[in-house]
């Protein structure tokens, strides 16, 4: 297999723009400086590159390369009629080729006189696969596929010394919001996988907590899959976000290390080693971090009582949430022989985390004067830690492509939550503790089989069983003058159980530039929620078929049309189903719903891909509907604290279009550019009733939630290569308002900038980044029902300073790019994905 290198016009750092800025090591510029004073000892190497059908391509890199270091020492370029020149110094090099679609040519070459290599063909495009053609990519940042997008965290100068959480951010089609929630093309139910499975790594309840814990640098690259196939697990309507973490594939002992800290208080290091040898090859990946992020909110709120009176709250908080945890992954990968290959890996991961917050609260009669005021502290402590194990076996057969894998994974984690909560006010004085404890099991287990027939068909089989087990211990306890009493209003003890058994069957075929994939999924869901303190019990199963349907037609032009289709599921997760979960704030409360039911959506997208000279379009449309659609209903309860909890209301539309691009106007420049344009209608209503606290008497109120709207969001990142190995990043971000039958917020905007310089013969790298330029991360949002309104600002965070430091041994960056390369490829199929 050729070595990977990244293409003259996409990457970050290119040893060529140093020789043309004579900004070279020492080393390199003593052999330029040679060449030029020994001229006329010079010969010229000429070649021409055509694509498989002889038309010549323009723009190819052409690099004449040391031995060993992979040192560019001459270069060139092909023009309009493919053709290439160099003037190069007699010798032993690498002939290397990249063309701007990314297919590439390496070859040792020995010259001693002026020659021809004749002509090289490069093919612009891999052949038409089953799910759809792929762009083959370079090392570059980003790359589109038609079955996914493809982020490769490693070369992102902006998720250096970052959380997971933070990286996200710049990916493509997906949002974080200012409580780390995720989203894809602005829906929140998107499924987060690890290596293609569900892992503890992303939390029991709480993910956003979890990936700001998971340092960016343990993850190689990120996969966006907005309509995936039958081979998927059905559930996450809005697709599914795979998060592929690093695994070393070099001969030998090789890995890097890096350091990082920055303002507000961070700290960490993390490192990848990798040792192969023979038919072994062992990997870890280890990270540590700690990291203190500062928030604010404040909100106005007014509330009518039964009578249509008004008052009025105004609220202001602070907090300082610190994550300090480490975590572990290790694995090793034995070659049984060429066609059997075992991999058996492990991952812990230990957080102890603590927030502290502060809310002061004013509150106003009708007439706006004041009726008292008070301030709530909290002093929470949170313990998580997660284990994990993995085991794969993989078979190939004799026959390309034909081969049986057995995937089994098993995991336990736990988290508590200690709470101290004192409220001092003009007509307040109370002192309360939370406690919340959750453990969960889980087991996968999952058997693949691919079967290759004829030219280009292909059948796929496959099996899934996952076992899950979630306890729930919530309490809250007041302190009175005989010491603690319990308030079992607020109290749960809930064991969730759910267990899934899933079967997929696809074909696919080719027949000249067209091609189909067909799959079809069943799932069987069997649930039981317990609530240990009531002793009440809710069992729901049901089965379910899942259909998808891929259409793929390749032009004249090598430009790729394709139309997808799936359905996937919602299912109600444990602290969605729980009485209640959240108590920080007593006067807006998250409570679960027993009674949510699954919701389904059915997804249609048009995807094409096109390459105009140095652009590169990947156009999407896109259409979803989906029912008993969830949603989240805020109202009052009896003492007027506002509660959200989930519902399942209606029907409910998307659609939009999302266009990405990458753009090199020249060698040193890179632009990457994505845009999400989007709609939604929802229709339903929901009938609530509640007591009069006054009279006694039962209100009931009905909500609607019909509505449509617009919305949209994009982000622009351009790369510079800058001399004396300086390259810069700066990228914004924008995401525009939505609103809901009971939210409307507000549009906001952030910028990140960073600058970094390679050292050491490209074997270390220094970053220094800035997240939030204009301190400008953050949300503002109305919401609203029938006996109140809440006008707030929230964020979750400030702007960051970060300097990281990554030196890498037995390793040069060619190096590690040549390893994510292959990584790539083996990991392709892996697991889930």
């Amino acid at each position: 297999m050729p070595y990977t290198h990244k293409a003259f016009f996409l990457k970050k750092n290119t040893n060529s723009t140093k020789i043309k800025m004579f900004t070279k090591s020492i080393y390199t510029f003593i052999i330029s400086f040679l060449a030029i004073q020994s001229i006329a000892q010079n010969v010229n190497l000429t070649g021409k590159v055509t694509d498989n059908a002889n038309a010549p391509l323009e723009y190819v890199t052409v690099s004449i390369q040391e031995p060993g270091t992979y040192a560019e020492l001459f270069a060139g370029i092909t023009d309009s009629t493919g053709v290439f020149s160099i003037e190069v110094t007699p010798g032993d090099y690498i002939l290397y080729l990249e063309s701007f679609g990314g297919s590439k040519y390496e070859q040792p070459i020995s010259i001693t006189q002026t020659m021809s290599v004749g002509n090289i063909k490069l093919g612009e495009n891999s052949v038409v696969a089953l799910e759809g053609a792929n762009i083959v990519g370079t090392n570059q940042t980003y790359k589109m596929e038609l079955d996914k997008k493809v982020y490769d965290l490693s070369q992102d100068a902006l998720a250096k010394g970052a959380s997971m959480s933070d990286a996200l951010q710049n990916v493509p089609s997906v949002q974080v919001d200012g409580e780390g929630n995720v989203s894809l093309r602005g829906n929140e139910n998107v499924r987060i996988l690890i290596d293609g499975k569900p892992s503890s790594m992303v939390g029991i309840s709480d993910p956003a907590t979890a990936l700001q814990n998971l340092p960016a640098d343990a993850v190689q690259r990120i996969e966006i899959v907005t309509n995936p196939s039958a081979r998927y697990e059905a559930e996450g309507t809005a697709g599914i976000i795979n998060i592929i973490l690093k695994k070393g594939k070099l001969q030998g002992m090789n890995g890097s290390v890096s350091v990082f800290g920055g303002i507000p208080e961070t700290a960490g290091a993390s490192a990848t080693i990798n040792y192969r040898t023979g038919k072994w090859n062992l990997f870890t990946t280890l990270g540590y971090r700690y990291q203190e992020r500062e928030g604010e909110n404040k909100s106005n709120t007014t509330r009518f009582d039964s009578n249509g009176t008004a008052r009025y709250e105004n609220m202001i908080g602070e907090s300082n949430r610190i994550n300090n945890g480490y975590n572990i992954n290790l694995g090793t990968e034995y070659y049984l022989d060429d066609r059997n290959t075992f991999t058996v890996s492990g991952n812990y991961r230990d957080g102890k985390n603590e927030n502290i917050s502060s809310i002061a609260y004013n509150m106003f009669d009708s007439n706006f004067s004041p009726t008292g005021n008070s301030i709530r502290t909290e002093n929470e402590e949170e313990d998580d830690y997660s284990g994990e194990i993995n085991f794969n076996f993989k078979h190939e057969f004799n026959e390309p492509g034909h081969e049986f894998t057995v995937d089994a994974r098993a995991s336990y984690s736990k988290e508590t939550e200690d709470a101290f909560l004192r409220e001092i006010g003009d007509a307040v004085n109370s002192t309360e503790r939370s406690f919340s404890y959750e453990r969960q099991r889980r087991v996968l287990i999952s058997a693949d089989y691919i079967y290759p027939f004829g030219e280009k068909g292909r059948f796929e089989l496959g099996a899934r069983g996952e076992m899950e087990g979630t306890l729930t211990n919530f309490s809250v306890d007041s302190l009175g003058t005989e010491g603690w009493i319990s308030k079992p209003d607020f109290s749960n003890n809930t064991d969730y159980l759910q267990n899934v058994y899933a079967a997929y069957a696809q074909y696919g075929n080719a027949f000249g530039k067209f091609s189909f994939f067909a799959g079809l999924r069943m799932e069987n869901s069997d649930i039981t929620v317990n609530s240990i303190l009531n002793q009440s019990k809710t069992k729901k199963n049901y089965v379910d078929f899942f259909p998808s349907l891929f259409l793929n037609y390749q032009f004249e032009s090598e430009d790729q049309l394709q139309l997808s289709y799936s359905r996937r599921i919602r299912r109600p997760r444990g602290w969605d189903l729980i009485p209640f979960t959240s108590y920080s704030n007593n006067r807006i409360i998250f409570m679960g719903n027993p009674d949510l039911d699954p919701q389904y959506t059915d997804s249609y997208e048009l995807s094409y891909i096109t390459k105009i000279g140095k652009l590169m379009l990947t156009p999407n449309v896109y259409y979803s509907n989906t029912t008993d659609n969830i949603q989240r209903y805020q109202s009052t309860l009896d003492d007027m604290s506002l509660v959200t909890r989930p519902v399942n209301v209606g029907t409910e539309q998307r659609y939009g279009g999302d266009l990405t691009f990458t753009y090199r106007p020249w060698k040193w420049w890179n632009i990457m550019g994505n845009v999400n344009v989007f709609g939604y209608k929802t229709d339903g209503e929901i009938t609530d009733t509640r007591t009069n606290p006054d009279t006694g008497e039962t209100i009931t109120r009905i909500t609607s939630f019909d509505g449509e709207g617009t919305s949209w969001f994009g982000r622009l990142s351009s790369t510079f290569t800058l001399p004396a190995s300086f390259s810069a990043q700066i990228a914004g971000n924008y995401r525009g308002g939505q609103k809901t039958a009971q939210m409307d917020r507000k549009a906001n905007y952030s910028v990140d900038l960073s600058l970094s310089k390679d050292l050491f013969n490209d074997r270390a790298t220094i970053t220094f980044n800035v997240r939030d330029v204009f301190d400008t991360r953050g949300f503002e949002v109305d919401s609203w029902g029938e006996d109140f309104v809440v006008s707030s600002e929230n964020r979750w965070g400030v702007r960051t300073f970060n300097l990281n430091f990554t030196y890498r041994f037995n390793q040069s960056k060619r190096d590690q790019r040549r390893q994510d390369r292959q990584g790539g490829m083996e990991d392709e199929m892996g697991g889930e994905m």
